[in-house]
């Protein structure tokens, strides 16, 4: 799936995608909203809640790693390394 053919999708449509097919990256609050961010096979999608887990404010998605560089400091890269030798 490419991040268009995501993007044309009804809202529920998108997160059954994101919430069963999704990888997690992290949680982080800015502006009084919490933001969750997902990546979806190659590309990423940020969620903003109003209330978390109640009410999405709204979202992004973004094919370029940069929209990950605030929840860099969430990723535990021992416990990356230690699964890929498993």
């Amino acid at each position: 799936m490419t991040m268009y053919e995501f993007r044309i999708l009804s809202d529920q449509e998108q997160l059954d995608i994101i919430y069963c097919k999704g990888v997690y990256i992290g949680k982080r609050k800015a502006r009084g909203l919490v933001s969750v961010l997902y990546q979806v096979e190659s590309f990423y999608v940020e969620l903003f809640y109003k209330k978390y887990r109640y009410f999405i404010s709204h979202s992004r998605c973004s094919a370029s790693i940069v929209i990950a560089e605030p929840y860099l400091d969430q990723i535990d890269l021992a416990e990356l390394v230690n699964f890929s030798h498993r």
